[in-house]
């Protein structure tokens, strides 16, 4: 039944609830994953699916995210892996910083990437990346997984520096990274940014400029 809310003489919708069986959520939510396209070339194959015979001719990233954020269906990903076919890192040094469930990684290396550095501060996406690599054992170069932030991806690079960056993230975190990114690209190296709005732009131009 419908109401009325007093204070702002406002109908109010009727609601219902029902009880619903007990269920593992953390795999019963893999039933409605199905194979996705990205791009031109990338497909992203649920772990526990067959590759379709329509999408043989595409890089295939097999994955099983876990509770990790990264399925590649959030738009933000789809641009990162849009903006890496565009401009394959053939042979070149890759870090991928906050690299969730490992996809931008396993993207990098499907398209030629000479070796990928990938952290996280979540332990749990650190583990999901490791197993989604030995998922893909077929993709050639050299992923090495580290948990921790810029300092920790700092640590791990021993002095040396990358030549691509993908930070797939929010416009405060990278506000609040940018400082270290001179630090881990080469002079001719770029970086990939995403997960900001619009009107955020603006200010993270000027930041990196």
């Amino acid at each position: 039944l419908g109401s009325i809310d007093k204070a702002s003489d406002r109908s109010i919708s009727a609601f219902s609830w029902e009880q619903i069986e007990e269920e593992d959520w953390s795999i019963s939510w893999k039933q409605h994953w199905k194979p996705d396209p990205i791009g031109n070339n990338f497909i992203i194959l649920p772990a526990w699916l067959d590759l379709p015979d329509e999408y043989s001719q595409r890089i295939v990233l097999r994955l099983d995210p876990g509770c990790a954020f990264g399925t590649g269906s959030h738009p933000t990903t789809r641009l990162c892996l849009e903006a890496l076919e565009k401009k394959p890192p053939v042979n070149l040094r890759v870090a991928d910083l906050g690299c969730g469930s490992g996809i931008l990684s396993l993207a990098a290396l499907g398209l030629g990437g000479q070796k990928v550095w990938a952290v996280d501060i979540d332990s749990l996406a650190v583990r999901a990346t490791i197993e989604n690599f030995k998922l893909n054992k077929d993709l050639l170069g050299e992923l090495s997984v580290f948990c921790g932030s810029d300092d920790a991806l700092k640590k791990a690079l021993k002095g040396e520096k990358v030549d691509l960056l993908l930070c797939n993230t929010l416009a405060p975190v990278l506000e609040q990274l940018a400082p270290s990114f001179d630090d881990l690209i080469s002079s001719k190296g770029r970086a990939l940014l995403s997960g900001l709005l619009v009107d955020q732009s603006a200010k993270l131009e000027k930041i990196f400029t």
